[in-house]
């Protein structure tokens, strides 16, 4: 016990030196949070002003792209002579009319006069197309090949996209604005017509002069929902992509060209577009000459004080852990019976605490696992038990049956086999589904016990589609729909029942067919409605049949498992014999056996 109290003073120890070490770290910690934190909302106050300004001008440039639009698809002028312009347009030879091209590029001019520098182009079906510019000596044909172009004329109409920045394609403009900022709009000159598109672009400069004159201590940028760079200061960044973690809300610090800026984002309301600001982080580094001293006070007055508290930590703390550790010890040698007694409010009072309740459920749990196991034993004797009077059924009926054979009576050996056979499948019910020829293999039997029960000539006949005698139908499903046809329709006397099965689409369809009496048209849909209702409530059948199984519960069960899949029909007329009709989703039985013996082929 020596050795345990010697081993928890030196873990004192160490906690000790950790205490001393812990209030320069939290000082440290603080200090650089406050630091980092004051820092940071400085440059993001700055950051979000010169943002909310630049924003301002942004935005307004967007919106009077997108009121040009307007000017241009709702002026109904303008709309008449594009119109015109198409009409006169000769699609084949894509010869154009100029008086008619004239008065559309001068209203054109007209409706842009006061929009700044901004080249307007409208692309209309069939090659012909307007500018508010030249483009001698080369034209825009090719534009509509352009793969944002062909997108766009397969889009709704008035649907108004983003394309992004471009490669100035007005020649005689190239060099002063060698990118342009583009969105396109679509609309209609007919009902019937394809999509015609509006094209504004605007240089990329009027965005990057923004940023240039009210953040020029700051890196700003248009971005795209991708994060690809629309407009920058230096023209080799536009195209790039900028990593998603500079885009978030927060402001965070980032490196960006191997240099650490503040990362400042603000959304527009067009197309996910935002504007990113990258602040140096060095501009805004205060001085940290005050923080000094109060460090190293602080430092020195946390060693006094924590050296004095654990002194007395020390002497406190040590007593109750010797205790705990006689606990263990004992424990550790068998004895589940005895308790710390060691309790309070803090953590070694509820380790103490802790330690007394586990002990005490460890007892509760050896208690309950020594009944489980009792009641396991029992449960497994009562399965046992469960499972020998079924089998000693079986094994007396096939000693019966083969002693019957072996004295030349085949007749009832076969009569045995049968009841044998059905009783094993009824009573077996570990599987819920069969396959519909062990199906047929139970109602073949059944019908050999009827013909010796009551000594009529009763013939099943089959005729079963090859694809469906392995399909999952539900236990005992045909037995009383031919105990049915025996007892109702051939009233136990002589006749024909057929069974056919065939598959369409997903459903696996089944008919069970006598040559009987049949039923009366008004007892025929008495009939019908009883079934539908019954499908309707879920109502338990009343008709008896083997295991009280009837027609009725026989829909009741198949409605239950398939719902409004499953569908039932009775055809009969009086004097005709009745066909029970039954569809329901086909579905292969995943135990299926190699051997097919059994099955009844008629």
């Amino acid at each position: 016990m020596n050795r345990t109290s010697t081993n928890w003073r030196k873990k004192l120890i160490a906690t000790a030196l950790l205490c001393l070490l812990i209030p320069s770290a939290i000082s440290l910690g603080l200090t650089g949070v406050y630091t980092n934190n004051m820092l940071m909302k400085n440059a993001s106050m700055k950051s979000e002003q010169s943002l909310d300004v630049a924003k301002l001008y942004v935005s307004n440039i967007i919106d009077n792209m997108n009121h040009a639009f307007n000017s241009i698809q709702y002026d109904s002028e303008m709309i008449s002579n594009l119109r015109l312009a198409w009409n006169k347009y000769n699609h084949d030879e894509h010869k154009t009319d100029f008086f008619a091209n004239k008065v559309v590029t001068e209203k054109l001019n007209e409706l842009m006069y006061f929009s700044g520098k901004c080249y307007v182009t409208i692309f209309l079906p069939g090659g012909l197309y307007f500018s508010n510019y030249s483009v001698y000596p080369s034209d825009l044909s090719y534009m509509y090949q352009e793969p944002w172009l062909v997108t766009m004329s397969k889009k709704p109409t008035n649907t108004t996209s983003w394309i992004g920045v471009l490669d100035n394609y007005v020649p005689a403009d190239t060099d002063r604005y060698p990118h342009l900022i583009t969105i396109a709009h679509t609309f209609k000159l007919y009902a019937n017509a394809p999509n015609a598109i509006i094209v504004i672009s605007k240089p990329e400069s009027e965005f990057h002069e923004i940023f240039d004159k009210y953040a020029s201590d700051q890196t700003m940028m248009l971005l795209d929902r991708e994060g690809t760079i629309q407009s920058q200061t230096d023209e080799r960044l536009i195209g790039t992509t900028v990593p998603f973690t500079y885009l978030s809300d927060h402001k965070d610090r980032v490196v960006w060209n191997d240099k650490e800026y503040i990362s400042v984002t603000t959304p527009l309301s067009f197309a996910g577009l935002s504007i990113l600001s990258l602040t140096p982080y060095q501009a805004v580094t205060g001085n940290y000459g005050k923080f000094f001293n109060q460090i190293v006070s602080f430092q020195f007055l946390s060693f006094i004080v924590f050296s004095v508290v654990m002194y007395f930590l020390l002497r406190y703390y040590i007593r109750p852990i010797i205790t705990l550790a006689k606990t263990a010890k004992s424990v550790e040698s068998g004895n589940l019976d005895v308790r710390s007694g060691v309790s309070g409010n803090d953590e070694i009072g509820y380790l103490g605490l802790s330690f007394d309740r586990m002990l005490d459920r460890i007892n509760e749990m050896i208690h309950e696992i020594q009944i489980e196991q009792t009641r396991k034993r029992k449960a497994e004797l009562e399965l046992l038990q469960a499972q020998v009077n079924p089998h000693f059924l079986f094994n007396t009926l096939n000693s019966i049956r083969l002693k019957t054979i072996m004295r030349g009576d085949n007749e009832i050996g076969g009569v045995i086999g049968s009841l044998s056979t059905l009783l094993r499948m009824t009573i077996n019910r570990n599987n819920e589904f069969l396959t519909l020829h062990e199906e047929i293999d139970i109602a073949t039997q059944y019908v050999k016990l009827m013909k010796f029960r009551h000594v009529v000539d009763v013939q099943l006949i089959t005729n079963l589609a090859s694809d469906t005698l392995f399909a999952s139908i539900p236990r005992l499903t045909l037995q009383p729909l031919i105990e049915n046809a025996f007892i109702h329709g051939l009233k136990q006397k002589q006749g024909t029942i057929t069974i056919s099965s065939w598959r369409k689409d997903h459903l696996l369809y089944i008919s069970i067919e006598d040559d009987g009496v049949g039923i009366e048209p008004e007892k025929l849909v008495s009939l019908t409605r009883m079934l539908s209702a019954t499908s309707m409530r879920g109502d338990q059948g009343t008709s008896s049949s083997m295991n009280g199984i009837g027609l009725k519960n026989v829909n009741e069960r198949l409605s239950m498992i398939y719902g409004d899949e499953f569908t039932i029909q009775l055809i009969s007329s009086k004097d005709k014999g009745l066909q029970i009709a039954l569809s329901f989703p086909f579905s292969k039985y995943e135990g299926m056996k190699d051997d097919v013996q059994g099955i009844v082929s008629g």
